[in-house]
C-alpha cells in the first residue's frame, strides 16, 4: 500500500467528523440542559434573523436592478425613436434634394415682361418706403431675396416681393 493512502484517510476522517454538527447540549442534564437548549434556540433565531436580513437586502438589490433595467429599456426606446426620426429627416432631405435636382433640370418658367416687372417693383417700393432709405432693412431684404430665390425659384413677381416684405416686418417689426 502506498504511503499517501493512510495519510489521506487520517486527514479526511477528522475533517468529516468536525464537519458534522453535534448537539452541544447532549452531555448536560436538568437546568443546564434547559439553558443550553434556550441558548441554542436564541442562536438559531439570530442566524435566521440575519438570513432574513440578507434576503431582504438581496430583494432590494434585485428591485434596484429591475428599476435600472426598466430605465435602460426606456432610454433604448427613446434612442430608437430619435433614430427613426433622424432617418425620416434624412429621407425628407434626400427627397427635397432630388426635387431640387429635378427642378433644376427643367426649363425655367417664362419671364414676365420687363415693363410688368418694373410696375410691380414700383408698386412694391411705394408700399415699402423703408426700401432704399433704411440701410439695415434694405440689406436684410436683399440677402433674404437671394436666399428665397434659391429656396423657391418658382416664386416670382409680386408674391416674391410680398414674401420679402413679410420677412422684413417679422424681423424688424411693422413700423415703416
Amino acid at each position: 500500500m502506498k504511503w499517501y493512502l493512510p495519510a489521506f484517510c487520517l486527514a479526511v476522517f477528522p475533517g468529516s467528523i468536525w464537519a458534522q454538527q453535534s448537539d452541544p447540549c447532549t452531555a448536560l442534564v436538568g437546568t443546564a440542559l434547559d439553558r443550553c437548549q434556550v441558548n441554542q434556540q436564541k442562536l438559531q433565531q439570530q442566524k435566521l434573523a440575519e438570513q432574513q436580513q440578507q434576503l431582504t437586502q438581496l430583494q432590494q438589490q434585485l428591485a434596484q436592478q429591475q428599476q435600472q433595467l426598466t430605465q435602460q429599456q426606456e432610454q433604448l426606446r427613446q434612442q430608437r425613436e430619435q433614430l427613426a426620426h433622424q432617418e425620416d429627416e434624412i429621407a425628407k432631405q434626400q427627397e427635397l434634394a432630388h426635387q431640387k435636382d429635378t427642378a433644376a433640370n427643367q426649363p425655367a418658367p417664362p419671364a414676365a415682361a420687363p415693363d410688368a416687372r418694373r410696375g410691380e417693383l414700383k408698386s412694391w417700393k411705394a408700399d415699402n418706403p423703408w426700401f432704399g432709405s433704411d440701410y439695415a432693412r434694405t440689406q436684410f431684404a436683399v440677402r433674404y431675396a437671394r436666399q428665397l430665390q434659391k429656396e423657391r425659384p418658382d416664386l416670382v413677381g409680386r408674391p416674391f416681393l410680398d414674401a420679402i416684405s413679410t420677412k422684413v416686418k417679422d424681423t424688424f417689426g411693422a413700423n415703416n
